[in-house]
């Protein structure tokens, strides 16, 4: 159980350090755009578009590693001074509603990606770049989301029985 916590803990951070860049990314086409226009008078097709894609998929993809990193939000009125152990109890009751909110974004947004491939979607503009690999963000942002869930509720269940789990 340890290994399979520790693996995908690895997965998450290596997710992060990832997006990290896409943030990056997303700052110099804003950037790129906002001189383009301003100060060439030549303002481009792509990039409004393409800093929504990028927007979009960091958005999507980086829930995993906050859940890793615990940047989701808690009740943090009757979260914050509890012992570990009554912390990964309360977690452990509210799992169901996790995993039910995680399974619907997986199978819905497996259903959406998958007709956008079938019809190689593309966007309305101009530009025309292809839809389908950037919808195909939100069911792998699910599952990552789903599997750094599984690993916090092992986790969590070693907390419970031992009193320790793996370190975040």
């Amino acid at each position: 159980m340890r290994s399979f916590i520790r693996t995908v803990n690895r997965i998450s951070e290596i997710s992060g350090k990832i997006l990290m860049w896409f943030a990056w990314i997303l700052a110099f086409i804003i950037m790129w755009e906002i001189v383009a226009r301003t100060f060439f008078n030549m303002p481009t097709i792509w990039a409004h578009e393409l800093s929504g894609m990028f927007f979009g998929a960091l958005s999507i993809l980086s829930g995993a590693y906050t859940l890793r990193q615990k940047g989701h939000v808690n009740m943090d009125l009757i979260y914050m001074n509890r012992t570990p152990r009554t912390k990964a109890i309360m977690d452990l009751i509210t799992f169901p509603f996790f995993l039910l909110f995680v399974i619907t974004i997986l199978w819905l947004g497996w259903e959406f990606a998958w007709r956008s491939f079938k019809i190689l979607e593309v966007s309305q503009s101009d530009w025309a770049p292809p839809l389908w690999p950037i919808k195909f963000t939100i069911p792998l942002g699910a599952f990552l989301l789903l599997i750094q869930g599984i690993a916090n509720l092992c986790n969590d269940i070693l907390i419970i029985k031992t009193g320790k789990g793996e370190t975040y």
